[in-house]
C-alpha cells in the first residue's frame, strides 16, 4: 500500500503546482486587452486617412511626371478640359485634367477627376525645340509669365488633387466655387504646404527651370 500512497502524493503536488490564473489575473488581462482594443478603434481612422494622403500624393506625383513625359514627347504641353471627359480643349489653360490626352490616371484616391492649369505659351509649340526656346522667353522675361506656384514661381503646368473635402481650397481656388477653372487668378499655392484643417488640396508642378532643364 505504501506505493500507492506515493502516488498519491505526488498526484496531489503536481495539481496543486498547476493550479489557473486567479480571478484577479484574469480582470487585470481583460483590462489590458480592452485598452489595447480602445487604442485600435482611435488610431484606426488616422492610419487609413494618412494611408490614403500618402496614396494621393503618389497619384499627383505620377500624374505629374505623365505630363512631363508628354511634353517631351510632344515638344508642347496640352491644354486643359473644360469638363471632366479627359480631352484637351484648345483656349482652356485652367480646369480640368486631360488624362485621355496625356495618358495618365484620371481620379484621385478620392474619385475627383485631377484639376490642371498649363502657361499657354507653352500649348502651341511645334516641337522639343520649339518649347525649349519658348521656356527660354519665359525664363529671362522675353515673354511674362501666366501661371505661378508659392506666390513667385513661374510654373509651366500644374495639376492638382481637392483631397479629402472634394473641393478645391483657397488660394488656388480664386471665386469660391470649389475648383479650378479660367476664373481663378493663376497662382497656387506652395506644392509642399501642409496639410490642415482648412487646406488639403495635394499639388504637383513643374517650374519653367525645371522642364526647360529636362529638354534636349
Amino acid at each position: 500500500m505504501k506505493p500507492l500512497r506515493g502516488i498519491h502524493l505526488c498526484s496531489r503536488a503536481t495539481w496543486q503546482d498547476n493550479k489557473g490564473f486567479t480571478l484577479i489575473e484574469i480582470a487585470l488581462v481583460l483590462v489590458i486587452i480592452g485598452i489595447l482594443v480602445g487604442l485600435g478603434a482611435d488610431l484606426f481612422p488616422v492610419l487609413v486617412r494618412q494611408n490614403k494622403l500618402k496614396e494621393n500624393r503618389a497619384i499627383v506625383e505620377e500624374t505629374r511626371v505623365a505630363i512631363l513625359g508628354y511634353a517631351l514627347a510632344k515638344g508642347r504641353l496640352p491644354y486643359a478640359s473644360s469638363t471632366a471627359d479627359g480631352t484637351e480643349d484648345t483656349g482652356v489653360t485652367s480646369g480640368y485634367l486631360p488624362y485621355i490626352t496625356v495618358g495618365g490616371r484620371e481620379k484621385d484616391i478620392y474619385l475627383k477627376t485631377l484639376y490642371y492649369a498649363v502657361d499657354p505659351y507653352l500649348c502651341n509649340t511645334t516641337g522639343p525645340s520649339d518649347l525649349k526656346s519658348h521656356l527660354q522667353d519665359l525664363i529671362t522675361g522675353a515673354h511674362t509669365p501666366d501661371l505661378f506656384y508659392s506666390t513667385s514661381i513661374a510654373a509651366a503646368f500644374i495639376v492638382l488633387s481637392s483631397g479629402e473635402n472634394l473641393v478645391v481650397d483657397s488660394p488656388n481656388d480664386d471665386n469660391g466655387n470649389g475648383r479650378v477653372d479660367m476664373g481663378d487668378n493663376n497662382q497656387f499655392a506652395d506644392p509642399d504646404a501642409p496639410v490642415t484643417s482648412t487646406y488639403d488640396d495635394i499639388i504637383g508642378s513643374a517650374s519653367d527651370t525645371y522642364l526647360y532643364g529636362r529638354m534636349p
